[in-house]
């Protein structure tokens, strides 16, 4: 495969990525919403085309959150079915991506040598939960004791531990691939922060430009992942 082909899909990502924020700039969220959704099939493209040794749960990741993505454009004025469906895929996103972190941990290794780094963890986590939930309570539409509440709190702990097992995963591998997934998992959980504030707390503009901003690094750093391991791939089987 020639290096004008891994352009084209750049460029492609990179039209969907501006396209995306400019609708959002302007608040056209459909125009926002459609370069969005197209966004996360491309990569779904690129990888299980182009990469030889392909992950099953990886693709799990990358399908469940574009399946998300599109039920939640697609049933947008429906609040039961984005809560029910939309979340039900995303969930399997990040469940899949967190196993996927921890099948590549020794927590033997991982405990013997960084056992502070992992209690500051912990620390950071309950407090970040805490804010979160903190944050969902903002809202006095929201009735504590109720499925959608449970499925918000369930969403935060997921999200939380996707961001802690990508850094032990890059703690125990101390490679620039776990590391662009590590920073990958810091821009999608911050921008999901970002969105808990924009949903629950103020609808201003400037919350969902950088929700945005904040997900489409997180995506380009895990197409960057997947770009190099096939590059480095390709040269090996050259």
């Amino acid at each position: 495969m020639k290096l004008s082909k891994y352009k084209t899909i750049t460029l492609t990502l990179v039209i969907l990525v501006v396209i995306s924020l400019l609708g959002n700039l302007f608040q056209n969220n459909v125009l926002s919403e459609i370069a969005w959704v197209l966004i996360l099939p491309t990569l779904i493209f690129f990888y299980t085309s182009f990469k030889s040794k392909k992950s099953i749960l990886f693709i799990v990741f990358l399908s469940g959150f574009a399946i998300s993505e599109i039920l939640k454009l697609w049933f947008i004025t429906s609040e039961v079915i984005y809560y029910y469906t939309s979340y039900a895929f995303i969930m399997l996103a990040y469940s899949s991506l967190i196993i996927l972190f921890i099948k590549g941990i020794k927590f033997k290794k991982l405990i013997k040598y960084f056992k502070f780094h992992l209690i500051i963890l912990v620390a950071f986590n309950l407090y970040i939960l805490y804010t979160l939930n903190e944050m969902i309570l903002q809202d006095e539409t929201l009735e504590v004791n109720t499925i959608i509440f449970y499925v918000e709190v369930i969403y935060n702990i997921l999200i939380l531990l996707m961001l802690s097992t990508s850094l032990m995963y890059y703690l125990h591998n101390l490679n620039k691939q776990s590391l662009l997934l590590f920073l990958a998992c810091v821009c999608i959980v911050f921008s999901e922060m970002i969105q808990v504030a924009y949903v629950f707390i103020t609808a201003e503009i400037f919350l969902k430009m950088i929700y945005s901003i904040l997900m489409a690094i997180g995506f380009g750093l895990i197409y960057y992942y997947t770009l190099i391991d096939v590059k480095r791939r390709q040269l090996i089987t050259q």
